[in-house]
């Protein structure tokens, strides 16, 4: 399993807009959804667009490019259920976001 990777922080989340970072080689995407923070592939697994540009309504994220949705806490895609958005596990130490692919 990989280590955990500083992604970004807490409150530069919470200003309203997604975090984008590279971790191991990875575009990576960070989302604050509710309480919880998130961390997804950067890449629409439909036709790459990023997604950390998408728009947010409650836990549904939909890309930007084709309006492809994905519930962000299972990474499900509305548009097609054999398509799965990658989902990477998230710890927060105070106001640090790490993440592990």
């Amino acid at each position: 399993m990989g280590e955990l990777r500083r992604v970004g922080s807490v409150s530069e989340l919470r200003r309203g807009k997604p975090l984008a970072a590279e971790v191991s080689g990875r575009r990576v995407a960070i989302f604050s959804v509710g309480d919880a923070i998130v961390a997804t592939a950067g890449k629409c697994p439909h036709a790459g667009g990023p997604l950390h540009e998408g728009e947010i309504d409650g836990t549904t994220l939909s890309c930007p490019w084709h309006g492809w949705s994905y519930d962000l806490q299972t990474g499900a895609c509305e548009e097609d259920p054999e398509t799965q958005l990658e989902m990477f596990e998230v710890h927060v130490d105070g106001d640090e976001i790490f993440v592990r692919i």
